[in-house]
């Protein structure tokens, strides 16, 4: 915080103090003392923030030149001197708003005992000052005296207690602002030890207790407070948190769940358990609570879009449809509806529709992955140009966000076999980020694909120079060495390792079983493609195990592998090659 903040912070000019001190204009040229209630002989003025009656106080030269030295003293940085002559003449006039600023002076250079000596003295002159008595609180509470807090803060309670009980939760509030949490905590117990019967003082003392973080405490004040007030929703809330931040999920929605059938008209309650069964995945109940809560609460627009997105989750994408809409119909949330329903269009097959909401999203969280979406449309529909158009029509700053828009115009590209434009778009991004390992990984990629095996070899060492436990990196780089070179035995040290580190990755165990194969070690090889096959019936994969059944004399085998994999890709290049290589004889 630099100095002119600082003195912002601590209150008014000095000029601004002279009038307001006066209560009228000092013009130039004014030399004989004035009295505050020459203007008005009939009442003393009352400050409105202070709410209390301003004492006739002489203008005198004494009193200005102390003002000017004070404000000078601060704005220069000398505190201590401003807080002394603060003091001073809060004490000397008997107004308040010096007592106030000498108080806030103390604070800010957290001197706690000329802090209780300031605040002390604001309430000597105004009592009813509930700033006054929660800073003649604090005060206590800092210098070790928290028993005498207690009679300042009784005072603010009974001013507050207008039938709400706010008053116990402002004391809270006051209390959690020191660094003490031990001492502030102790205060609230003695507080609440004179109002046992009193359910708001216990759910005070529970949300102190959770933000000095004593879950045992905190759980026993709010179901005190509770067993006072059993209907009282912001409490079950509070007792809803505590339980979950016990690690207790699924107890914290079941607590969710008894207290809404007790209390089925709170639409409060309703909608926080059915955010907590969301948080635990079960959207159906959650979509089911979402639906009573619009009947409880008709339009509004939150709850309308989580209802879309559940939908969406659920595939019921008429009703999804129905709800976004009704969303975005509202005009609020309209980006974030027209997203959600270009996502739902792409479900759906209606490209040029999704294409047509993504087009309305112009600003918020999803305008970077709207554009992004439309570019993968038009690659899909061949439009290469225009794809990359939408991408450079973002001006984005963040790194995050340029490395993904490079590495999704890459994807393009290289989806297109325009490796060589991908290949020098990589190029061009890594200059900006020479150490992204997703880019120098989609580099190597490329490089691969026009047999530029040397730079790909070097990219994915750099990577692994970066993260040696990057197991991508090491089945790339292992694969294509058993692939495109004859180093072997170097290949299969790399596979090794990331198999190590993931063991049930279907890639990884489809570039082992390569490998193996590469070495002759084709019953090891057979073994290791199925094992992948099984967890996902990759035509790569399948393409690799025909090749191997094939070359180790099982050639029934190979066909029937082939056959499968061609019913579920039946037009994969990489398929198709390997059997007409071998199927031609």
């Amino acid at each position: 915080m630099n100095l002119s903040i600082r003195n912002r912070w601590l209150g008014l000019c000095s000029t601004t103090l002279l009038l307001t001190l006066a209560g009228c204009a000092v013009t130039p040229g004014q030399v004989a003392p004035q009295k505050l209630t020459d203007s008005a002989p009939a009442e003393r003025p009352v400050d409105a923030e202070y709410r209390v009656e301003l004492p006739a106080v002489e203008m005198t030269p004494d009193i200005l030149y102390q003002l000017l030295v004070a404000e000078t003293a601060l704005q220069r940085g000398h505190y201590a001197v401003g807080l002394t002559q603060y003091y001073r003449l809060a004490k000397q006039t008997g107004d308040p708003r010096l007592a106030a600023k000498a108080t806030r002076i103390a604070i800010f250079v957290r001197d706690k005992q000329a802090a209780l000596q300031a605040a002390q003295l604001w309430v000597s002159i105004d009592p009813a000052n509930l700033m006054a008595r929660q800073a003649v609180s604090a005060a206590y509470i800092r210098i070790g005296q928290p028993e005498k807090a207690l009679e300042h803060l009784e005072y603010v309670l009974a001013q507050e207690n207008d039938g709400t009980e706010r008053g116990f939760m402002l004391v809270a509030s006051l209390l959690s602002r020191e660094q003490d949490v031990q001492s502030a905590l102790l205060v609230m117990e003695r507080l609440v030890q004179s109002h046992q019967e009193r359910y708001a003082a216990w759910h005070a003392y529970a949300h102190l207790a959770l933000r000095a973080n004593i879950l045992d405490k905190a759980d026993a004040g709010i179901k005190r407070s509770l067993h006072l007030n059993p209907r009282n929703a912001s409490a079950i809330l509070l007792q809803a948190r505590i339980i979950q931040l016990g690690g207790d999920k699924d107890g914290a929605v079941a607590y969710l769940e008894k207290q809404v059938r007790f209390l089925p008209d709170e639409t409060v309650l309703r909608l926080t358990y059915a955010r907590q069964l969301v948080d635990v995945r079960d959207y159906d109940e959650a979509f089911k609570q979402y639906k009573v809560v619009i009947k409880q609460a008709p339009g509004d627009v939150d709850v309308l879009f989580a209802l879309g997105l559940l939908a969406l989750q659920l595939e019921r994408q008429d009703e999804a449809y129905d709800y976004l809409n009704q969303a975005r119909e509202s005009g609020q949330r309209v980006d974030d509806a027209r997203f959600y329903l270009g996502q739902l269009e792409e479900l759906r097959g209606s490209r040029e529709a999704a294409l047509a909401h993504y087009s309305f999203v112009t600003r918020g969280d999803n305008l970077v992955e709207a554009r992004v979406r439309q570019a993968m449309i038009s690659s899909q529909l061949g439009d290469i140009d225009k794809a990359r158009q939408y991408l450079h029509s973002l001006h984005v700053s963040a790194p995050a966000q340029r490395q993904r828009l490079f590495l999704v115009e890459g994807e393009i590209l290289r989806g297109a076999e325009q490796h060589q434009e991908a290949l020098r778009l990589y190029e061009h991004a890594l200059i900006e980020m020479p150490k992204s390992v997703p880019l120098l990984y989609a580099r190597a990629l490329a490089a691969e694909r026009l047999d530029f095996i040397d730079l790909a070899e070097r990219d994915l060492k750099q990577i692994l120079e970066l993260d040696a436990n990057n197991a991508d990196a090491l089945n790339a780089l292992g694969y294509t060495l058993a692939d495109r070179t004859d180093r072997y035995q170097e290949a299969y040290a790399y596979v090794k390792r990331a198999l190590e580190l993931r063991p049930n990755d279907n890639a990884i165990l489809d570039s082992m079983g390569w490998v193996l194969y590469r070495l002759g070690r084709y019953n090891e090889a057979i073994k290791m493609l199925r094992r992948s096959l099984e967890i996902s019936l990759d035509p790569e994969v399948a393409a690799h195990l025909g090749e191997v059944l094939w070359v180790n004399g099982e050639q029934e085998d190979a066909r029937e592998i082939w056959k499968q994999a061609l019913e579920i890709a039946p037009g994969d290049k990489r398929l198709l090659n390997i059997m007409q290589r071998f199927l031609k004889n």
